[in-house]
C-alpha cells in the first residue's frame, strides 16, 4: 500500500513524472492511480481533448508517440493512457520479471519512435503505461521509462494493509465485520482487491438492515478460492485424510476449474513446502523468511504450520510422482481423475 500512498501523494504535491509504467498483479489500485491522476491533472480543462485512453493491443508505438507529442489544449497538462501494451512483455520464454537487468533486449524498429520519445518527452504531457502483471524489464523501452519517469509494481497488499482497507470500506457501508468474519472474507476473497470489492458488494446487499456481518454471512456467500481449497487438500493428505482431499479436488473440478491448473496448483503448494522446510532447517529467523520468497507473511505461517505433516523425503516423492502424473496425462497414457485418485491413495497410504 506504500507504493500506491506514496504516487498519490506525489500528485497532490504536483510532483508528476513526464512517464509512468504501472505494472503488477493488483490491477484494481492500477485503475484508481489513473482515476486520480485524470481527477488531477484535467479536472474539467477540456477532457475531450487532453485526455487519451488507448488500446495497447490496438495501437502502434508511433501513435502512442503521436499523442503524446500533441501539446494541451488550453491547459497545463495532457494525460495519455496505454493499456495492456505488448511490447513490454517478456521477449521469450523463462525471463521473469524479476531477473535483474543486465542485457539490454534490442527493440523492433516498429517501436523506435516511442523510444525516441521517450528519451527526451514532453514535460506537458504525462504518458502511463498499465500492465497487468509482470514485465520483461530488460527492454529499452522499460529502462528508458524508468531512467526518465517512473516504473511502478504494483503489487498485493499485505494481510495487515487489506484488513485495515476492509474495516474502511466497511464502516463507510455502515458494517462492521466480527474479527471470525474478516478473516473469512480475506481467506475466502484472496488478496485481488477488485474481487474483494466485487464480494464485499454482495455482503453489503445481503446484510442489508443488519450493521453486523458474521462469520456465518461470509461463509453462507462467499465461495472458497481455489487456492484455499488447495490448502484443505493437502493438509488433509498430510493427515492422511484421503476421503477428505479427494473430496477437496471434486469440489475444485465442479467449479471449472481446468484439470491442469488444478496439477500446477498441488505442484506449486508441494514446492513451497520443501522451501520452507528447507529454509527453517537452515536456521533463517521465520520473520525473514516471507520476505525471502516473496509471499505474506500470513501466508507463511499457514505453510509453516502445514509443512510440519510431512517429512522432507515424502514432499520430494509427491513432487516427482504430480510430475510423472502430468506426463501420463498430457500424452493420453492416463486419464485424468483416475490417475489423481491413484496418486492421491498413494499419498495417504
Amino acid at each position: 500500500m506504500d507504493y500506491f500512498i506514496e504516487l498519490l501523494n506525489s500528485l497532490k504535491r504536483r510532483v508528476v513524472a513526464p512517464i509512468y509504467i504501472f505494472y503488477g498483479e493488483e490491477t484494481y489500485l492500477q485503475e484508481q492511480a489513473v482515476f486520480h491522476f485524470k481527477n488531477s491533472l484535467i479536472g474539467d480543462s477540456a477532457p475531450d481533448l487532453n485526455y487519451d485512453l488507448m488500446d495497447g493491443q490496438a495501437v502502434t508505438p508511433a501513435e502512442i508517440a503521436a499523442r503524446a507529442e500533441t501539446v494541451p489544449f488550453f491547459a497545463d497538462r495532457r494525460l495519455v493512457v496505454v493499456r495492456e501494451a505488448a511490447f513490454f512483455k517478456t521477449a521469450r520464454p523463462g525471463t521473469g520479471e524479476s531477473e535483474e537487468v543486465k542485457e539490454e533486449v534490442k527493440a523492433p524498429d516498429k517501436e523506435r519512435p516511442l523510444l525516441d520519445y521517450l528519451k527526451n518527452p514532453l514535460t506537458s504531457t504525462c504518458l502511463v503505461f498499465t500492465i497487468r502483471g509482470p514485465v520483461d524489464k530488460r527492454k529499452k523501452i522499460f529502462q528508458l521509462i524508468r531512467k526518465n519517469g517512473r516504473a511502478i509494481d504494483f503489487t498485493y497488499l499485505n494481510r495487515r494493509d487489506l484488513g485495515r482497507w476492509l474495516e474502511q470500506k466497511a464502516v463507510a457501508a455502515n458494517r462492521c465485520f466480527t474479527p471470525e468474519a474478516a478473516a473469512a472474507f480475506l481467506d475466502s476473497a484472496g488478496p485481488s482487491l477488485q474481487k474483494l470489492v466485487t464480494e464485499l458488494d454482495k455482503l453489503i446487499n445481503y446484510t442489508a438492515g443488519c450493521e453486523l456481518i458474521s462469520w456465518e454471512d461470509v461463509t453462507r456467500l462467499c465461495q472458497p478460492r481455489a487456492e484455499d481449497n488447495i490448502f484443505v487438500i493437502v493438509d488433509a493428505l498430510g493427515n492422511k485424510r484421503c476421503r477428505e482431499a479427494l473430496s477437496g479436488i471434486k469440489e475444485i473440478l465442479a467449479a471449472k476449474e481446468p484439470p491442469q491448473r488444478l496439477l500446477a496448483m498441488i505442484s506449486r503448494q508441494f514446492r513451497l513446502l520443501l522451501q520452507v522446510q528447507d529454509m527453517i532447517e537452515r536456521g533463517y529467523p521465520a520473520r525473514e523468511i516471507p520476505a525471502r520468497l516473496k509471499m505474506p507473511p500470513y501466508v507463511f505461517n499457514k505453510i509453516a504450520a502445514q509443512s510440519k505433516n510431512f517429512d522432507h523425503s515424502r514432499l520430494a516423492g509427491a513432487l516427482e510422482d504430480l510430475q510423472e502424473l502430468d506426463v501420463a496425462v498430457k500424452s493420453g497414457r492416463q486419464q485424468f481423475y483416475p490417475a489423481l485418485e491413484t496418486y492421491l491413495l498413494k499419498l495417504c497410504t
